[in-house]
C-alpha cells in the first residue's frame, strides 16, 4: 500500500517523499532533503503526524484518487507560498522550476550593513586612509562585506524554523534556496586579459 494507491492514509515519511518527487517537488532535491522538507511540511500544516510518527495528509476524503490529491494540493501549496510561513515553497516546487525565483532579502536593513564596500571612499570611523592595509583593517572590510550575506542568511533560517522544522532542516533548506538563486543567475563570462596588453 502507498500514497500512489490511497493517498488519504498514514505512510512514512520515505513513501511520501517518493510521491511528492512524483510531479510536485523539484528532481533535484535528494534523500538528504527528505527530512527537512516533509518537517517545513508538517510546519505548514499539510501533514499531520500521528504517535507512530507516520504521516497523513490534513483534510483529506476517502475515496479521492492520487492524481486528484496530486492537482488539489499543487493549488493549495501555490496559495500557501504567498504567504509569510510559505515563503519558501517557490524554491521547491516543480511548478516554480521554469519561473523566476525571487531574491531572498533580509527583513531588516541594519545601519552598519550599509557601509560601502572596499573600493567606494567610505571608511570604517577612526580608520586612516591607507593604501598599505593591515591584516585587521581588510578582516574588518571583508565583514562588512559579508555582513548583508550573514543577515540574510540568519533572517532566512529564523523564518524557516517551527514546530518540526528544526534548526538542522532550517540550515538544508536554506543552502538548498541559495543554490537555486546561483543557478538561475545569469552566468558571467569572464576574460583573461593578456599581460602583453599591459606592456
Amino acid at each position: 500500500m502507498s500514497p500512489h494507491e490511497k493517498p488519504y492514509l498514514n505512510y512514512s515519511e520515505e513513501l511520501w517523499f517518493e510521491w511528492f518527487m512524483d510531479g510536485i517537488l523539484n528532481s533535484d532535491i535528494d534523500a538528504k532533503g527528505k527530512i527537512p522538507i516533509l518537517h517545513y511540511l508538517l510546519d505548514l500544516n499539510i501533514f499531520e503526524s500521528d504517535a507512530n510518527g507516520l504521516l497523513k495528509l490534513s483534510s483529506l476524503n476517502h475515496g479521492v484518487s492520487s492524481q486528484e490529491v496530486k492537482k488539489n494540493l499543487q493549488v493549495i501549496l501555490i496559495n500557501i507560498s504567498k504567504t509569510e510561513k510559505g515563503f519558501a515553497l517557490v524554491y521547491f516546487l516543480s511548478n516554480f522550476s521554469n519561473k523566476e525565483l525571487p531574491p531572498l532579502v533580509a527583513e531588516k536593513n541594519d545601519s552598519s550593513s550599509n557601509r560601502k564596500n572596499i573600493f567606494n571612499k567610505n571608511y570604517f570611523p577612526g580608520e586612516k586612509k591607507s593604501s598599505n592595509l593591515s591584516n585587521l583593517q581588510i578582516a574588518k572590510r571583508w565583514g562588512s562585506q559579508l555582513r548583508p550575506f550573514l543577515n540574510i542568511e540568519q533572517n532566512t533560517i529564523v523564518r524557516l524554523r517551527g514546530e518540526f522544522t528544526c534548526q538542522e532542516d532550517a540550515q538544508w533548506l536554506f543552502s538548498y534556496i541559495l543554490n537555486k538563486i546561483r543557478k538561475k543567475s545569469p552566468a558571467k563570462e569572464w576574460e583573461q586579459l593578456s599581460r602583453k596588453r599591459h606592456r
